[in-house]
């Protein structure tokens, strides 16, 4: 098989949906024979990061700190934005093309092997965290930096037994799956919470920070709270264990050093901290692609972001004033996932932004651009449709000059397919 077809193959798996439950991985895993690998002693040690905003920020500072601390260290990002391999690294490298496609053509059987039992076909998200489980197996990871797909409770993810649980944030989102009330999605996420593991809590309205802490004392699992027990003073983040200071976050945003301090606290509640060193250079070199990320191309300035709900749209408005934009012209280029509310999110940027072109997105539950357009088109000074993400670019180039800025945002879809137009992708092989 190979690296082609091991896509399309994991791509036509895409139809089976998105099935949140329990029963149906950890038997994948045991047909696999994964037992020993899911956070078992002598295996990988995993660290599970949940959250609605900045997991996956989280988790690429656990990554780092990690690696910079010595260990050989796996990590799970979800989604990915520029490669599908980027779900699954090894050090700082994506799984090479190679593997992926021996992996697939292996694991294959073991997933059809059950489309005609009770359990059904294993779906998209579970044939790829398999994956990450049976490469971090044979890779002999020592630690494994794991964030969840969606929720917590039911996630593919959360067959593991981790060192440590990280709860983010909690916003609205999802709540068709998760529920509308602050406290029923963060029941959902303390999901990931094990007997006696212990919790780092974010920053979080305090219904859902009572929740998790509620939840937490029911499996008898210390809970650090931020701003309680996991204090950010400057350059210096302190923890019930340590005090760490000159940490600086690699990634750019307003809840970065909240990110950055979370993860730390995760080191040390897991008994991963081996220097300061190690977390000082892992905070400064994270890195993680479509998180208001600035590049330059076409004789213009982009800034792409993940942001695709109302608390991450503000946390991109707020880097942005802090960044200076607020002064520049902004064209917005963005496109939707069904499933998350326009209105709130839009409205959020709409004091930044002048114009904005609304692109349909490759991907089969994205929101037309004119059902957009119409909307929340009325919240900018302009607003138009593109046909493609092609005609986006050109048409944001167009209108802008080179001291403008072009935003896109609103789906990491979106943030991925115009990230490579731009060339935007490392090739690895």
């Amino acid at each position: 098989m190979t690296y082609e077809e091991a896509l399309a193959y994991i791509a036509s798996l895409e139809t089976r949906g998105w099935r949140l439950g329990l029963d149906r991985m950890q038997e994948f895993a045991r047909r696999l024979d994964l037992a020993g690998s899911l956070g078992e002693p002598g295996g990988p040690q995993f660290i599970h990061v949940a959250g609605t905003n900045g997991k996956g920020s989280v988790t690429a500072y656990l990554q780092s700190m990690l690696i910079e601390s010595g260990y050989s260290t796996g990590s799970f990002f979800s989604p990915y934005v520029y490669d599908p391999r980027e779900r699954i690294q090894l050090g700082r490298r994506l799984i090479p093309k190679r593997i992926f496609a021996l992996l697939t053509e292996w694991i294959k059987p073991f997933g059809e092997s059950m489309s005609e039992t009770e359990f059904e076909g294993i779906t998209e998200f579970e044939f790829k965290t398999a994956m990450g489980f049976q490469f971090w197996k044979e890779a002999e990871a020592e630690w494994v930096a794991l964030e969840v797909g969606l929720g917590g409770r039911l996630d593919s993810t959360n067959i593991i037994t981790p060192r440590c649980s990280v709860i983010v944030s909690i916003g609205k989102d999802h709540t068709h799956i998760l529920g509308s009330e602050y406290s029923q999605i963060a029941e959902e996420k303390a999901g990931i919470i094990k007997p006696g593991v212990p919790v780092i809590v974010g920053q979080m309205p305090a219904e859902a920070e009572q929740k998790i802490l509620e939840v937490a004392a029911q499996n008898g699992s210390e809970a650090w709270v931020f701003g309680r027990d996991v204090i950010l003073d400057g350059d210096t983040v302190k923890t019930p264990q340590r005090r760490h200071e000159g940490l600086t976050p690699g990634i750019a945003g307003t809840m970065q050093a909240h990110n950055m301090a979370l993860a730390a606290a995760a080191m040390d509640a897991s008994g991963a901290t081996r220097t300061l060193g190690g977390l000082q250079r892992g905070a400064k070199d994270a890195c993680i692609p479509g998180r208001i990320q600035r590049v330059r191309r076409e004789d213009r300035e982009w800034l792409l972001d993940g942001a695709h709900n109302q608390e991450s749209a503000k946390v991109l408005a707020d880097s942005m004033r802090q960044a200076g934009d607020a002064d520049r012209k902004v064209v917005l280029i963005s496109g939707m996932v069904k499933g998350h509310a326009a209105q709130p999110m839009y409205s959020e940027l709409k004091s930044l932004v002048h114009t904005a072109i609304f692109t349909p997105i490759e991907f089969h539950r994205a929101v037309e651009p004119n059902d957009l357009n119409q909307e929340v088109g009325s919240l900018f000074s302009e607003s138009e449709v593109a046909q493609s993400v092609d005609q986006a670019i050109h048409r944001a180039i167009e209108v802008t000059r080179p001291s403008d800025l072009i935003l896109v945002t609103g789906s990491f879809y979106l943030v991925g397919e115009i990230g490579r137009a731009l060339s935007l992708v490392k090739e690895e092989s």
